[in-house]
This record gives C-alpha cells, sequence and structure tokens, in this order.
C-alpha cells in the first residue's frame, strides 16, 4: 500500500499503463535494491543456463551484488535512488575499498538499475550520470630475457635439496612460464591447451588458442571451448622455449589427441587457481633471489608473462603485431593494459631529423 496519495496515483497511474502493454512489472519504485537485486539475478541466472552467458559471469555478478551492493544500500528505495545518492554509495566504497571494487560496484548497479528501467520502477538509470571512476593504476612491470632465464634456473634448483615433504611440480611451473612467454596466452588458456590444439609438424611449430580453463561453483573446473573473448580464436607461432616446453608437455601427456598438456593425476586439466598456488608458493621461498634481480615480486603473478611478451614484440615490431598476437580488438587496449612505457625513447628519432633538418 502506497504512503501518501501521489504514490497512489503514481501505482494508478503504473498499472493503468501496465494494462495496456501486456502486464505489471514485479519491481515498484517502492521496491528496495535487494528487491531488485534478487528479481535480476534470477533473470541472468536463466541467461547463464540457455547458454547466453557464462556461469562465471553470473557469479561474478552475484558475489559483487551480494558482497558489496546490498550489504551498504540494499535497503534504499528505487524512487529514492537520486543520481546524488549513487554517487555517495559508489565514493564510500572507493574510499573504503579498493579502484576495482568500486568500478565493479558500477558495473553491476548500473545492470541493476537497468533492470529497473525496463520493469518501469524506475524512469531512468541513475548510475549513468555518476562522476567517472578513477582507473587502476597500470602495471608497469614486465621480466627481461635475463630475468625469464634466471627465473627458470631457478624453479629447476626450487626445493631440490630439502626434505620437508615432496618437491612441488617445478616442471609445469617452468613449461607454463615458456609457453604464455612465448606465446602471450592467459594461464587459463595455457592449461585448456590439449595435445590437438598443437602441430609439432610446421616450421615453425604452431598452437591454436580455441579454449580456457574456468572454475564456477555450478560447473566446477571445466574447459570452455573458446578464449576468455571468442574473437579471441587464433592460431599462433611458437618461439624456440614455447615449442621445448610443449614438446616436454607432450612426452607427458597422454595419447588421446583431447589429453590435456597440464594434466592432474586424474587426467583432469590443472586449475588456474591450482597453478597460481603454485607460483605463489616459489615467490615465497625465493622472494629475496627475485628482488635481488630486480623483479616486482608484488606485481609478479602469471599476467606478468602476457605483459612481457606483449612489450617484447611491441618494441621489435611495433603496436599492431603485439595487439594482433594478445588478439586484442584494437590497439588502444594493448597500449593501455600490456605495453610497458621504455623510459628512454629509440634514438631513431635522432637519424629521422638529422635527415630532415640536415647537420
Amino acid at each position: 500500500m502506497a504512503d501518501t496519495e501521489e504514490e497512489a496515483r503514481a501505482d494508478v497511474r503504473r498499472q493503468a499503463a501496465a494494462m495496456s502493454t501486456g502486464g505489471v512489472g514485479a519491481l515498484k519504485p517502492s521496491s528496495t535494491i535487494a528487491d531488485a537485486v534478487e528479481l535480476w539475478l534470477v533473470q541472468v541466472l536463466s541467461r547463464a543456463k540457455a547458454g547466453s552467458l557464462a556461469y562465471s559471469t553470473y557469479e561474478s555478478y552475484e558475489t559483487a551484488a551480494r558482497v558489496i551492493i546490498v550489504p551498504r544500500c540494499g535497503g534504499v528505495r528505487l524512487d529514492r535512488l537520486t543520481v546524488g545518492r549513487c554517487d555517495r554509495i559508489l565514493q564510500r566504497i572507493l574510499a573504503e575499498e579498493t579502484v576495482s571494487k568500486a568500478r565493479r560496484a558500477r558495473s553491476v548497479l548500473s545492470l541493476i538499475c537497468g533492470y529497473a528501467v525496463r520493469d518501469d520502477a524506475l524512469e531512468r538509470n541513475p548510475v549513468r550520470d555518476v562522476q567517472r571512476l578513477p582507473t587502476a593504476p597500470k602495471k608497469e612491470s614486465s621480466l627481461t630475457p635475463v630475468q625469464i632465464n634466471s627465473i627458470r634456473e631457478r624453479m629447476q634448483l626450487w626445493r631440490l635439496t630439502r626434505d620437508d615433504g615432496p618437491r612441488p611440480n617445478y616442471r609445469a611451473l617452468i613449461d607454463g612460464m615458456d609457453i604464455m612467454v612465448g606465446t602471450s596466452i592467459r594461464i587459463g588458456e595455457c592449461l585448456g591447451l590439449r595435445r590437438c590444439d598443437v602441430d609439432m609438424t610446421t616450421l615453425p611449430p604452431t598452437l591454436m588458442v580455441n579454449g580456457t580453463i574456468v572454475t564456477t561453483v555450478a560447473e566446477g573446473t571445466h574447459r570452455k571451448n573458446a578464449p576468455k573473448r571468442s574473437r579471441q580464436r587464433r592460431g599462433i607461432a611458437l618461439p624456440s622455449m614455447a615449442s621445448a616446453a610443449v614438446r616436454r608437455r607432450l612426452a607427458l601427456a597422454e595419447p588421446n589427441p583431447n589429453a590435456y598438456l597440464f594434466p592432474t593425476k586424474t587426467g583432469r586439466s590443472m586449475s588456474v587457481s591450482n597453478y597460481e598456488r603454485l607460483l605463489r608458493t616459489f615467490i615465497g621461498d625465493e622472494r629475496d633471489y627475485l628482488v635481488e634481480l630486480g623483479v616486482e615480486v608484488d606485481e609478479y603473478t602469471t599476467h606478468i608473462y602476457r605483459r612481457t611478451a606483449a612489450t617484447l614484440i611491441e618494441r621489435a615490431a611495433g603496436i599492431t603485431l603485439a595487439s594482433r598476437l594478445l588478439g586484442h580488438a584494437n590497439e588502444q587496449i594493448t597500449r593501455n593494459s600490456y605495453v610497458v612505457t621504455a623510459d628512454q625513447v629509440d634514438p631513431v628519432t635522432a637519424e629521422i631529423l638529422d635527415a630532415v633538418l640536415g647537420e
């Protein structure tokens, strides 16, 4: 029941409009953000079950809504959700959490409000007019060839002389690094490689990026038969260090064409979380050595391998080729997020100016 006469009149007008357009929405202006979240997630889950949305995306939305949005503003009524109020909610998240959490909250809250607009509970989406949030600082670290070789040697010796349990799977750690640096593929795409995805008979050998390993609550760890973005399917020629790593993985893999190159003992693919946990353990054990080597340890994740590949290719052959190697839709994505800016401008600029201006 409406609290005021004006609200009652508005509800009558809304119902009258709905009768001429095929039904009444489940939400009302007096509904709360928590109400909208509940109904919106049902719709998103239906899309995931129908296959038009990845389950991992649904779970990401659900986590952001449950952990960030509902605890902070779940009781706010939709008809009280102004641009200013949305802005204050997001600015508070930014102040108390991280930039990435605030940006995630903005994205999900906008989707929720968009759903409320479609359900006639909001006239417009107020999140669209909030002030822009800052972008997360660009990670600038990459590895040099000397660092890569030194890390590989250190991984080979990792825990070799310790007797406090079985030696970790250092071989998978090395081979994964060599493949990711040599191809720019992501960790999930690397772990998703199967025998049938590589061709060692060509010169140079090639691999096809056509799948990735994902883990969701609903489906567990499994191979998604497309890269992170479907348009990023691509064949990549292997440099010698990556082809050597692939050959080592092939020697360990089952003869089945669909056998994974990074399998568990049961033949399933290694999960991304297990590989990343293995890498974190190595970094924790060898932190002092890595710092002495000049590695930015706090930025050392599997993503540094992709950034390294992009940076090395861009410096040698330009941004266009680097962007194509990474599978990006445009070069600006590569430049903004992956290529590390060189401190020293290419000295060829002096040669060009000398040629134009004369000595």
